[in-house]
């Protein structure tokens, strides 16, 4: 049995049903009781739990041998839970831990790569300690950040930050495909992975690449990180620091990675954003 943490996130729900097609048992934890109707997946089990508490945790890691350790979304406690959730599978001798952390997590004007870079040294540091089989996973800013539907429902793509900024970009699915590699493989202990596209593209060449495809008439607009955290109803003072932290970031710098890992590790030639329009549209 594997524990996937924060299954039901916009991430997890993308990396499962890799899982399940490499027929893997699952236990999906979430705090959301949502997460319920990941049985309708073929998700086996759902334990509906607050990974930031040890009752929880260690009720939810009883019995399973692997973890794929997906961080929560803009938690400020997100280092604690992490380390939580690693405390209690060396205590339940878990044979196999799989943390999904982010690209260039020492870039410290980002908030939540400063918690992951953290989250991954005490995983280091506990790998040595307990002899622990771990890999890292570092996967790149996601394609499906670019929402299909709902550009083609408004004709328009707001962005937070610069839309002339370029960045690089990973597809769900292949992260989704390294992590059943990953844990269905031997030979990945100690390891670390970036996990990025071929793709460099701003805002704007999003759109003109969702244009070629569609042959529509969408543009690129930029809306202000304040305007979009009350759009999205965040109150949470963690939450909206990340969101102006990442605004201010990629709008200076952007963020790039490398394809190479990635291509090695699918076999083949990571998915492209234009790949990932096209099988969005599709849906």
């Amino acid at each position: 049995m594997i524990l996937v943490t924060s299954a039901g996130g916009n991430v997890g729900r993308h990396i499962l049903p890799k899982l399940i097609e490499k027929g893997l048992s699952i236990r999906a934890m979430d705090i959301n009781p949502q997460a319920e109707n990941l049985k309708e997946i073929g998700v086996q089990e759902v334990f509906i739990g607050d990974a930031s508490k040890q009752e929880d945790m260690e009720k939810a890691m009883l019995g399973c041998e692997q973890v794929l350790y997906i961080p929560p979304f803009f938690t400020y406690t997100e280092t604690k839970m992490a380390k939580l959730c690693i405390d209690t599978a060396i205590r339940h001798h878990v044979r196999q831990f799989v943390m999904t952390s982010v690209t260039h997590p020492i870039m410290s004007t980002l908030l939540q790569h400063t918690q992951k870079r953290d989250a991954e040294e005490y995983l280091i540091y506990a790998g040595l300690q307990h002899q622990l089989n771990y890999t890292i996973l570092q996967p790149m800013h996601y394609n499906h950040n670019f929402n299909v539907q709902a550009v083609a429902a408004s004709n328009t793509y707001q962005s937070f930050y610069d839309i002339h900024t370029k960045l690089s970009y990973v597809d769900a699915e292949d992260v989704g495909e390294v992590c059943a590699k990953v844990l269905c493989e031997e030979g990945h202990a100690n390891a670390t992975y970036e996990l990025c596209g071929p793709d460099f593209y701003s805002p704007s060449d999003l759109v003109a690449v969702y244009n070629e495809v569609t042959s529509g008439h969408a543009m690129a607009s930029y809306i202000d990180v304040e305007e979009l955290c009350d759009l999205m109803h965040l109150q949470d003072s963690y939450g909206r620091e990340c969101f102006r932290c990442l605004a201010e970031t990629y709008s200076i710098y952007g963020i790039a990675g490398n394809p190479n890992v990635l291509t090695w590790l699918l076999g083949r030639a990571p998915t492209t954003f234009r790949e990932y329009v096209i099988k969005e549209l599709k849906k």
